[in-house]
């Protein structure tokens, strides 16, 4: 064998090893690469790890449009972060993004929007802004009242934030009121 036949049979052996590896494995893109490695940080409670992944993915998902799913994904994921490293004002702008974005994607009574209300009502109150908390706790309420109904889970799991919050904010008629409603509800949960 010459040796313009071997250079020629080594050059087509990788050009083909090339092709078929990028045909069979082709590259991950950049958000999807940067929301795993958040998940895998997360998990592994590295949270300045997984704010840093996040971050990266969001600045992808920006590049998409609103109607994405992975621009409101990793905007809860980022939010999660910040809550989890207990920086809870700075985890507000996103839950507030998610909201809105999920309030003109799904409709602003979609039970899922309810989830985003009561996430970012959970974060206001965890930060003594109860007055900014209560509507937003209010409404994820009457959402999920009326998609599930009165005795569903979620619903019961929002009268029972309400619930808390009224007491909290020394509102003890009202805080009667809704608990009695919980009682009716479901009487062996409450103590």
């Amino acid at each position: 064998m010459t040796k313009t036949k071997a250079i020629a049979i080594f050059v087509l052996v990788v050009g083909t090893s090339l092709y078929l590896k990028s045909a069979l494995y082709p590259p991950v893109p950049p958000w999807e690469m940067h929301h795993q490695a958040g998940l895998t940080a997360y998990r592994d409670k590295n949270y300045s790890e997984a704010e840093k992944q996040f971050k990266a993915a969001l600045t992808e998902a920006e590049k998409l449009s609103t109607d994405d799913w992975r621009l409101a994904l990793t905007l809860g994921n980022l939010a999660e972060v910040y809550r989890f490293q207990s920086k809870y004002s700075q985890a507000t702008p996103y839950f507030q993004r998610l909201l809105k974005i999920s309030e003109k994607n799904l409709g602003p009574d979609h039970p899922n929007v309810a989830a985003h209300l009561n996430n970012l009502a959970g974060n206001y109150r965890t930060q003594g802004m109860l007055a900014e908390a209560e509507p937003l706790y209010k409404r994820a309420l009457e959402i999920w009242e009326s998609n599930l109904g009165p005795a569903n889970a979620l619903t019961l799991f929002a009268l029972k934030n309400y619930v808390d919050l009224l007491h909290q904010m020394g509102r003890d008629a009202e805080t009667e009121s809704y608990q009695s409603r919980l009682k009716a509800i479901q009487p062996q949960s409450i103590d």
